[in-house]
């Protein structure tokens, strides 16, 4: 007896298609026949391969609220293809910014817009195969682009709070916004964070059974103590870990095994979980340290009792929950003043501090950290250790934590104030010379605070270059549209003179750091002039600063030299060093070579070729004979 497709009975069918893969369902059976086609087609089977395909959901889709709703109201099919497109847009455009320096931020802008729907696609690109004949230029993009993408969230979330300076709101999600700076590949973002919080105060009221019967001083020191008997507040030698990078970051507070964290993160953690317990907690941003403080409900003390106070001494009490057990006396507080001089209000700083101030805090406290690391010259060892993450390369976690700093800054101070913009040209240079990817994040949330901000003060109105967010978002542009200047080994000269080619890795003779030579250029000559990008502001080094007048007049006063610029592991946001050619001395040898050296190198370079020890140039719209 012989048998067919159509014999097989519909629910056999739907459960096979679980196990075929979309595509193929697409490509395949929906052509078998006019059943199998309605089959193929069914909402659940697409709400499915939906949740499958694709773990991370531009906000757009509003997933959640598709999810609650009926199958057959929503069109999965419809969305699957519409996801698998961007991912098919993600890859041309990527394939396009490894291809070509042409427009390349262009398509680095198109790329980072679409979001999270493209993060899975990134992801893998993230993780490359070495086998790939581009897998360091995949590597570095691909984590540009996912980097940026983080931030955009990151800024959303603080661009929020425009307008509203002293809201109280959303302390988790302001702090953990830091953590996107340098999320990288890792799952703990803002979700994570609230997910941890609210975990954690469900451990808390399940070993608490009878809480809700306390007073708000019982609940307050009960919580404290519980957090700092199970480790989720403080720091473990301070004396030595204070400075930590990482003990700035909530994210990182949450997740790390030790939880160690400032004062400021210590008591976020606490007030986070108390309000989720139902307690009025608020950070107090007293001064080089910031406590926490719990105030009872209208009409009660903190015993429990009744009173008429309303914001008296009966109704609040402080707490410092990364140091302490117990309850801070407020007269304690106002005599630390006293100590150190301070006369102008002590009470001020022992009021409710709304979440801008304690974003702004958090930010001075990244500062304090980078200029840390930068004062133990020397101390390589001991610098990789403060600025160690869970993920990425620690010069550019520690540039990213900074630059985070300057966008929280920005955005959190109102656009009302004066003096609004007084690090606007240290951010706006940082950015372009070292974020440019993020022009997509300037120009739509601090372009339109900078407008308002000139709007509302005529006297400030005039300002052109690092004062002007659109001069230089329209430089970035007018450079991303230049077609690449072209060096040329044209001459036997030229091939004699520059000794070294793009891709070869060196000893720098008098400095001693390892690089990778991305550029040369002879100076002394009016035909052949430094590359555009070798101006003062990129091309810094010690002892090698580039002078403009020389490429002009030292043909005619001394003899023609030779430069390199290149990369250098230790300044990570600075990629072309400029380096005299008689401090260059190549070496052979891939294990001297840094491991952040080969992330950078994605930059310019397509691989690296351990036979002969050097990168395989991306460069050669520029670089065409090395």
């Amino acid at each position: 007896m012989r048998s067919s497709l159509e014999d097989i009975p519909d629910e056999i069918i739907r459960h096979i298609l679980l196990y075929v893969s979309p595509e193929h369902t697409l490509l395949s059976i929906h052509r078998v026949s006019r059943r199998h086609h309605q089959l193929a087609s069914e909402p659940l089977l697409w709400r499915f391969h939906c949740l499958t395909s694709f773990r991370f959901w531009h906000p757009e889709h509003g997933l959640e609220e598709k999810l609650k709703a009926l199958a057959s109201s929503v069109d999965w099919k419809g969305l699957w293809k519409i996801r698998k497109s961007r991912n098919q847009r993600a890859a041309e455009l990527l394939d396009g910014i490894i291809a070509t320096k042409f427009t390349q931020l262009k398509r680095m802008q198109a790329l980072c817009e679409m979001g999270y729907d493209v993060k899975d696609y990134l992801l893998t690109q993230c993780h490359a195969s070495y086998d790939m004949d581009d897998v360091l230029a995949r590597r570095y993009y691909a984590n540009s682009a996912l980097d940026s993408i983080h931030k955009g969230v990151a800024v959303d979330v603080w661009s929020r709070y425009q307008g509203h300076a002293l809201s109280s709101e959303g302390l988790d999600t302001a702090l953990a916004a830091f953590d996107m700076f340098v999320l990288h590949d890792q799952d703990e973002d803002l979700d994570y964070v609230v997910s941890t919080l609210d975990d954690i105060a469900k451990r808390f009221r399940a070993e608490h059974p009878g809480f809700k019967d306390l007073s708000t001083r019982e609940k307050a020191l009960a919580l404290v103590r519980w957090l700092r008997a199970h480790n989720l507040t403080g720091m473990g030698d301070p004396e030595i870990n204070y400075r930590n990078l990482r003990n700035c970051f909530i994210g990182h507070a949450l997740s790390m095994e030790s939880h160690d964290s400032l004062p400021i993160i210590s008591s976020a953690i606490f007030t986070c979980v108390a309000e989720r317990l139902g307690l009025i907690a608020f950070c107090l941003a007293f001064p080089s340290h910031v406590h926490a403080a719990v105030y009872a409900p209208p009409g009660k003390d903190l015993d429990g009792e009744e009173t008429d106070e309303v914001e008296g001494e009966k109704r609040r009490m402080c707490l410092d929950p990364y140091g302490s057990d117990n309850e801070i006396a407020f007269s304690e507080l106002r005599e630390r003043f006293r100590e150190i001089g301070w006369t102008q209000g002590p009470d001020a700083f022992l009021r409710p501090s709304p979440v801008p101030t304690i974003v702004q805090r958090t930010a001075q406290n990244f500062k304090a950290t980078y200029d840390t690391v930068h004062s133990l010259t020397g101390n390589d060892t001991l610098s990789a250790e403060m600025t160690r993450l869970r993920s990425g390369h620690s010069g550019l976690n520690l540039d990213a934590a900074v630059y985070a700093s300057m966008w929280a800054e920005l955005l959190m101070k109102q656009t009302s104030g004066f003096h609004w913009d007084s690090h606007l040209a240290v951010f706006l240079q940082k950015f372009a010379l070292s974020w440019s990817e993020d022009a997509w994040l300037v120009k739509r949330y601090l372009a339109p605070l900078y407008d308002k901000f000139v709007n509302s003060q005529p006297a400030v109105r005039s300002r052109t270059g690092w004062n002007n967010v659109h001069d230089i978002l329209g430089m970035l542009d007018n450079l991303d549209a230049r077609t690449p200047e072209v060096s040329l080994r044209y001459t036997e000269d030229i091939c004699t003179r520059v000794r070294y080619k793009i891709g070869q890795v060196f000893r720098h003779r008098r400095y001693g750091y390892i690089g990778v030579i991305n550029g040369w250029a002879t100076m002394g000559t009016v035909d052949l002039p430094m590359p555009h990008y070798l101006d003062a502001a990129e091309a810094e080094e010690e002892g090698d600063v580039y002078d403009p007048t020389e490429s002009v007049h030292a043909s005619r006063f001394g003899p023609q030299r030779t430069y390199y610029t290149s990369l250098h592991p230790r300044k990570t946001t600075v990629d072309r060093l400029r380096v005299a050619q008689d401090n260059v001395v190549v070496i052979t040898d891939p294990s001297l070579i840094p491991d952040d050296l080969f992330f950078l190198a994605g930059k310019f370079f397509r691989r690296f070729d351990a036979s002969t020890c050097t990168f395989v140039s991306n460069m050669k719209e520029c670089y065409p004979d090395d």
